[in-house]
């Protein structure tokens, strides 16, 4: 599977809104072919020249090591998923996190773009395989430039990471796995905006404060709200000295 998509369909109009190809730089499984073709035919163009391009063949596994002397420019791990040295957050502040965000921008009525990207890509990456590690392999075995292939792959042999010349562009090839870790994010996201949609009704979107949400949710709970956010705090204050997950006896 090559790629990741997000479907969120109870914000405005039904639409593939957190597509990985525009918010962290993922290629899917459906633009992959053409995404391919459209490297290739760049390669394609330099076939009868001098240029370095022209020992380029985009995603042939043969030439993975085979070194070409073109330029490229360094990934920026801090815009591609890769495997972190540790979660962001516990499964539990996750959960919440997302929950929190579509809470605001119900609240608001507009996508926050950059809090999107960032939640997306942290919660997938506790599925993401090392793609920094994989590229590093990659380039002491090219001695440090780029292969003909312009993609790495893991021990496995399955795509991971690839490299557009034309563009200068790095994008993540999606897992199973993260494109399962996508389905749960879109879940919990677009279940919280169906519960508000369904408390609140479709024309509090941008109307009704985050406040207004924030009290009821506490008031649900059986509790006010500075205390509500004080037994979260104190949640999760708990969970950092036992471990993500655990919990001690009542």
């Amino acid at each position: 599977m090559e790629g990741l998509i997000f479907q969120s369909s109870e914000f405005g109009t039904d639409e593939i809104y957190a597509n990985m190809e525009e918010y962290i730089m993922q290629i899917t499984r459906d633009n992959y072919s053409q995404y391919a073709q459209m490297v290739q035919q760049v390669f394609g163009k330099k076939a009868s020249s001098n240029d370095p391009l022209a020992q380029c063949d985009y995603g042939n596994f043969s030439l993975r090591f085979k070194p070409v002397d073109i330029n490229f420019t360094k990934p920026n791990w801090d815009t591609i998923m890769t495997k972190r040295d540790k979660p962001a957050m516990s499964e539990e502040e996750f959960d919440e996190a997302i929950k929190e965000l579509a809470r605001k921008e119900f609240a608001t009525g507009k996508r926050d773009d950059d809090a999107y990207r960032k939640l997306c890509m942290q919660h997938g990456e506790t599925v993401s395989p090392d793609r920094k590690a994989i590229y590093e392999s990659g380039m002491k075995k090219t001695g440090g430039k780029m292969n003909a292939a312009c993609m790495f792959w893991d021990s496995k042999g399955n795509k991971t990471l690839s490299y557009n010349p034309e563009s200068r562009n790095w994008k993540a090839i999606s897992t199973d796995e993260e494109f399962a870790r996508a389905r749960v994010f879109t879940s919990i996201y677009n279940d919280e905006l169906a519960r508000l949609k369904e408390e609140y009704g479709e024309k509090a979107k941008g109307n009704v404060s985050y406040s207004k949400i924030k009290a009821d949710i506490s008031a649900e709970n059986g509790l006010p709200a500075p205390a509500a956010e004080s037994f979260m705090w104190a949640r999760r204050s708990q969970e950092r000295i036992s471990g993500p997950g655990l919990r001690t006896a009542s």
